[in-house]
């Protein structure tokens, strides 16, 4: 199933159970006294981050998640037992939003959130037995769940986002740079879902790297655009084609508009132009040129990379 990073899903705690209307019927006790018990509370809904959830996709078909009900009360006095919490796995790095406001970000395994509460249980009648109420019929029902509608957001902790128009050579140079098996292909819009890569420095410290769907050759958002991913990109990877007769500037100012919206405050540009050895080449203001297929270029492109994470990394928070 493709990629998904985002998605809407509909939340509901469980129903409280009822308060029982009982008396108690034993022989030689003509009169008994009320013994209704009161109901179980309603079991809550959980959103859990779990490792083992890579994206949303699941939420494409299970929209509709609800909690168990609590149990009825009981003759006897017995109290209807709690319906249990209802967890739902959601990938690390999901974002939870609930009317337009976010309510929580589960960023690391094990994070959670409890989204809708469960209802209170209701009350039996033996509750209202008094001094002066021998004999009460009264009970009160369980209580209904919370509702709500969520929206889901998911952002991978990418430190490096690649990013350019089609065909430009972005996921070659994802390649290079990382090893990752992401598909190199000779056409455009070859790249239909993030590929992701890790950079690893002499510290051992490790660096996400991710090719990212983007941008059509207008500059404009594709419809099946990840471009949310850039949101905590240290570095925007910008590839452009060095063999493309088309003015470079004119190539990187339509990029930059249409990935505009979604690139964080103080993240790092840097162009690297591709098939620069190219008849005709036009690499224009490129930082580097490289060559994926021999390597050229390569290991000063990744220097360069690890140079800007690692001294980000170093900087007090």
């Amino acid at each position: 199933m493709a990629f998904t990073d985002t998605a809407q899903i509909n939340v509901e705690g469980g129903h409280g159970g009822n308060g029982c209307l009982s008396f108690r019927r034993e022989p030689k006790i003509p009169r008994g006294g009320p013994d209704g018990g009161n109901g179980g509370r309603g079991g809550g809904v959980v959103l859990e981050a779990d490792e083992q959830v890579t994206d949303l996709s699941r939420f494409r078909h299970a929209v509709h998640h609800r909690a168990a009900n609590g149990g009825h009360g009981q003759g006897k006095s017995r109290h209807g037992h709690a319906g249990a919490d209802l967890v739902v796995p959601v990938p690390p790095g999901t974002r939870v939003i609930r009317d337009g406001h976010t309510i929580a970000e589960l960023v690391h395994p094990g994070d959670r959130v409890a989204v809708a509460r469960g209802g209170d249980g209701g009350i039996g009648n033996k509750a209202f037995k008094s001094s002066t109420r021998q004999a009460p019929r009264t009970t009160v029902p369980g209580a209904a769940g919370e509702e709500a509608w969520l929206r889901l957001e998911l952002r991978l902790p990418v430190d490096v986002a690649i990013v350019g128009l089609p065909n430009a050579g972005k996921s070659a140079v994802l390649v290079a740079l990382t090893g990752a098996g992401a598909t190199v292909a000779p056409y455009p819009q070859s790249t239909r879902e993030p590929a992701l890569g890790p950079l690893e420095d002499e510290d051992g410290n490790l660096y996400l790297v991710a090719d990212l769907p983007g941008v059509d050759a207008d500059g404009t958002p594709r419809r099946d655009a990840h471009l949310g991913q850039l949101e905590r990109a240290a570095v925007v990877l910008h590839v452009i084609d060095g063999g493309d007769p088309e003015p470079a500037a004119e190539r990187i100012a339509r990029v930059r508009e249409g990935i505009a919206p979604f690139v964080p405050e103080g993240a790092h540009e840097v162009v690297v132009a591709t098939r620069a050895d190219a008849p005709g080449a036009s690499p224009g203001p490129a930082d580097l040129a490289v060559d994926a297929e021999t390597g050229s270029g390569v290991d000063e492109l990744r220097e360069r990379l690890l140079g800007i994470l690692s001294a980000r990394r170093r900087q007090p928070r």
